[in-house]
């Protein structure tokens, strides 16, 4: 019997603006340092976008992990709050998101994440 092994990959989405839901925030440790993995599901069609933010700067007003807290909650967060991200999972957002050439492979960015606000992107699903 032979050995088999299963390659999984995630297929990059095409550059854009999508409505997307938070399915899981981890701690990650790379070469480069520790980080924090974002996933994120297209409410629209199921496709999974992955991102990282920096740990080491998270708590910065300015940090891709504020921004992206303060989209999912729709609010500014408040001087010395502290927050459970796991209190994120299921919120939806808007994500532009960038497809970019890594390494010789394909992969996306979240280049900004925004509040979830119908009234201003009328062209996506709400439901």
């Amino acid at each position: 019997m032979g050995i088999r092994i299963a390659i999984q990959g995630n297929k990059p989405v095409p550059t854009g603006v999508y409505r997307v839901e938070l399915v899981s925030v981890e701690h990650t440790e790379t070469y480069c340092g520790e980080y924090l993995k974002w996933v994120f599901r297209i409410v629209d069609d199921g496709r999974t976008v992955v991102d990282y933010s920096n740990l080491s700067v998270s708590t910065s007003p300015t940090s891709k992990c504020v921004e992206w807290c303060t989209a999912l909650l729709n609010r500014e967060l408040q001087p010395d709050e502290e927050l459970d991200l796991e209190t994120l999972v299921g919120r939806t957002a808007i994500a532009y998101v960038r497809l970019k050439k890594l390494q010789n492979r394909e992969c996306n960015r979240i280049e900004r994440l925004l509040p979830d606000n119908p009234l201003l992107y009328p062209q996506l699903t709400h439901g």
